[in-house]
């Protein structure tokens, strides 16, 4: 399979790899004043003429509104915490509690895009198509969803297929490989935890 014969449907113009198509993308909204958006990418490979074979991956993620927050009267940590645990343990390494961000990690649009899944299929890595999907993202959200986070983030954890459900890995080799693999495209790891951010000012 040639890596340009991917099609990755999302919402806006057609300006990446192959083709971007506006018709199924599927975004839902939470309740809290859309301070967490859930926006999802999927991927699939091609014929020559860009008509969909079949399904070879994912990429589902979370985008929190910063300043819509704070104007709404949420703090930073709420606004984590409003989705879960886990993203507010990410919270205090990204922003102090005096809401000021961390220059390292989060960039000047102070919003934060927390990546929940990347998925390829099995028989599909290994070939590209995940460093490609790494690499492309910061121009698929500003272009595509039209979002301008300050960051990315996400918890370096690779999931298991037992049977029919995913389940996170304790391999500590496994866990590396993952965090080398993002480090390669252009994440950081965030002091020595699972978490890995990318600072958009600095893509």
């Amino acid at each position: 399979m040639y890596i340009e014969n991917i099609l990755i449907e999302g919402a806006g113009c057609g300006d990446a790899y192959g083709n971007i198509n506006n018709k199924e993308i599927d975004i839902s909204c939470s309740d809290e004043d859309l301070l967490n958006q859930r926006y999802f990418f999927t991927i699939y490979k091609t014929d020559d003429e860009l008509n969909k074979q079949e399904q070879i991956g994912k990429v589902e993620m979370t985008y929190m509104d910063v300043y819509m927050a704070e104007e709404t009267g949420y703090g930073i940590f709420d606004l984590f915490d409003l989705i879960d645990s886990e993203k507010q343990g990410v919270c205090e390494y990204l922003f102090d509690f005096d809401g000021e961000q961390n220059d390292k990690y989060v960039g000047m649009d102070r919003d934060v895009l927390y990546i929940d899944e990347i998925f390829i299929e099995k028989k599909y890595r290994n070939m590209g198509i995940g460093s490609l999907i790494v690499k492309e993202l910061p121009r698929l959200i500003r272009q595509i969803l039209k979002l301008r986070p300050g960051c990315l983030v996400l918890l370096a954890n690779p999931f298991e297929i037992e049977g029919k459900e995913f389940k996170p890995t304790r391999d500590k080799k496994k866990i590396e490989k993952l965090i080398k693999f993002y480090s390669r495209n252009g994440f950081q790891r965030i002091n020595d935890t699972q978490y890995l951010a990318k600072n958009m000012d600095f893509k």
